[in-house]
């Protein structure tokens, strides 16, 4: 079968389409980097980078590092996720 949709009928494409992930790790492969590098830096698996990443979320000691160190652009770095605190401290 033949789309018979006309091109005026189609959404138009804009970078505001793609999703925040996608445009995320299309900076990173421009520059090189990968999950096995924020891994290392970051001292988690590169499956847990990869969920921070897909997710938008994590926290701020990660957000600074992609900043900082890794000139991420404001636009692309994830939000601020709610710090979860440790275990806590049996008391004696």
């Amino acid at each position: 079968m033949i789309n018979q949709t006309n091109d005026s009928a189609q959404a138009p494409f804009t970078t505001e389409s793609i999703p925040d992930h996608f445009l995320r790790r299309a900076w990173m492969e421009k520059n090189g980097l990968t999950n096995v590098a924020l891994a290392e830096r970051f001292d988690l698996t590169p499956s847990r980078v990869s969920c921070i990443l897909r997710s938008g979320e994590c926290p701020q000691k990660y957000i600074k590092i992609l900043r900082d160190e890794f000139g991420m652009p404001e636009e692309l770095l994830p939000e601020r996720s709610r710090e979860k605190s440790g275990p806590k401290r049996k008391k004696r």
